[in-house]
């Protein structure tokens, strides 16, 4: 642990590094797909399938999906129609179609005809009847694209290998596999599988898998009947068009949780490692006891994040229940075997790999990189709230009680912030005289303040200076020095950017990300 050092121009280069801008979040690719993405069978048995339910009618209008995040049951279908022939368009207002292409109903006009999205083109517009079919067995439930629903239903159908095609949440034009399908490596109960949309041809094709990004197809039919898709990706059975829960969607009823040791404590309550008995499986999971009775604003915020946000490198929340005797309330998450990465650190005998603290820096990056591109700020990102897996091989960023959504017009958000108390040894130096001023690049330098951690070995930044005496020094232009066992060269490109004194001149966590994946370790 070194002191504090003042930035001066004389010390750094005034130039900033140029970063490449990635607007999106990528998803890692094989190694560990299946048969490259470590998939292990799950031995629950199998439901014996299930007949396809009757389609609903067309003219119906379809669900809003916010509207299902708080209902009993889930609507997932809406009207898909297939080419039986060939047409040709014969004015403005219509679009051509080839056998077999498939099409969302928008609307019936009438007896005669249909205003449809065509999912290859993307265009709109209307088609004869007589040229189409509903098709009841598609695979597409195109009602909710929000990843936490699908993976709610997809829990509570319980059936290993079942899926669903939606809209892509992130990427414009593109569409997902959902499917229940264990990842140890990820620890993760349900995968999802981008499918892009060739512009050269309009064919469907998975872009980010490596097995499988040569194969195209004209139709999602096609897709999930082709036996090379089905070697890589254990499709079972098409999930119904529509989930009943017995409950609110995100409830999880209290008698299906087992609740055994205490592995952690927080500021709003404990951890305790469980399991969760749904039917025949059996779930490790992670459950967060509340010391208080009510929903604070800080809780609900907790929750509402949790339910949104969905990515690898972010704790998956599956669910919300309640002790019926004590009404405390119970937030149900996947179990991270190794806790937060500060005791994980603390505990070891010397500092981890430079490679290992390289990976836990890129991971970290990306989930916040998903953040970013969300427009949530998480304002209380630290090695405490970050969690690692078995082995010490994964992390996720977890606590999400201080997060919100950037709103620079939110008046009531930002006036809430004056009273929240933030942890000073990772705050940005806007942040140290008006707690208002939050912004993603508030979290930058949180994250660098991070990576300062990682290469101390869990020790608290700035050592044991007073609270007062680290406010006087960043907002007055001092630093971090570079840890002892930091490289020089990590230091500079990355911590030192990172802590920047002027917001603006921080990276984006999307720049770091890139730059993090091409970091060369010895």
């Amino acid at each position: 642990m070194g002191c504090i050092i003042r930035r001066s121009p004389s010390n750094r280069p005034s130039q900033a590094l140029r970063y490449i801008v990635d607007d999106k979040p990528k998803q890692l690719d094989t190694p560990n797909a299946p048969h490259s993405r470590a998939y292990d069978e799950d031995p629950v048995p199998l439901r014996p399938p299930r007949a396809p339910r009757a389609p609903p009618v067309a003219q119906k209008p379809l669900p809003n999906p916010a509207s299902q995040m708080n209902s009993s049951r889930v609507q997932l279908h809406t009207p898909i129609y297939i080419g039986t022939q060939a047409y040709q368009k014969e004015n403005l207002n219509e679009i051509s179609f080839e056998k077999d292409d498939e099409m969302e109903l928008i609307e019936q006009i009438n007896s005669n005809e249909l205003r449809v999205n065509h999912l290859r083109s993307g265009s709109s517009g209307i088609i004869p009847k007589t040229h189409v079919r509903i098709d009841v067995d598609t695979p597409l439930r195109l009602a909710v694209k929000e990843s936490g629903v699908i993976q709610r239903c997809l829990l509570h159908y319980n059936v290993p290998g079942a899926y669903l095609i939606r809209r892509s949440a992130n990427t414009p034009n593109a569409f997902v596999l959902s499917i229940s399908q264990i990842n140890e490596s990820y620890n993760t109960l349900t995968w999802h599988y981008l499918i892009s949309i060739n512009p050269s041809n309009n064919c469907f094709y998975f872009s980010q898998e490596a097995q499988l990004q040569t194969f195209v197809f004209t139709s999602f039919q096609q897709l999930i009947a082709d036996e090379r898709i089905r070697a890589v990706i254990p499709l079972t059975e098409i999930i119904p068009y529509s989930i009943e829960f017995d409950e609110e969607v995100w409830n999880i009823p209290y008698e299906e949780l087992i609740i055994e040791d205490k592995i952690g404590e927080g500021q709003f309550g404990e951890v305790y490692r469980a399991h969760w008995h749904k039917g025949p499986t059996i779930t490790p999971i992670a459950v967060k006891k509340l010391h208080i009775s009510g929903l604070t604003s800080t809780i609900k915020r907790e929750i509402e994040a949790m339910k949104t946000l969905t990515n690898l490198y972010i704790v998956t929340l599956y669910g919300i229940s309640q002790n019926p005797t004590t009404n405390e309330l119970l937030i149900v998450t996947q179990l991270m075997e190794n806790g937060d990465l500060k005791t994980w650190l603390k505990n070891l005998r010397s500092l981890p790999k430079y490679s290992t603290l390289v990976r836990f820096a890129k991971d970290i990056s990306c989930g916040m990189g998903y953040l970013e591109l969300r427009n949530y700020v998480h304002r209380d990102l630290a090695c405490r709230n970050i969690l690692l897996g078995s082995c010490g091989k994964k992390i996720k960023i977890a606590d999400f009680g201080l997060s919100t959504i950037v709103s620079p017009t939110d008046a009531a958000l930002r006036q809430e912030a004056h009273s929240q108390k933030l942890p000073t040894r990772w705050l940005a130096p806007e942040l140290l005289h008006n707690q208002a001023s939050y912004s993603i690049k508030s979290d930058v330098w949180a994250f660098g303040i991070v990576l300062i951690e990682l290469w101390l070995k869990g020790g608290d930044p700035y050592g044991n200076e007073h609270r007062a005496w680290i406010q006087s020094a960043v907002s007055t232009g001092y630093v971090h020095e570079k840890p002892t066992d930091c490289p020089d060269d990590f230091y500079e490109s990355v911590i030192y950017k990172c802590l920047q004194f002027q917001a603006n001149d921080r990276p984006s966590f999307s720049a770091l990300r890139q730059l993090l994946e091409k970091w060369p370790c010895p």
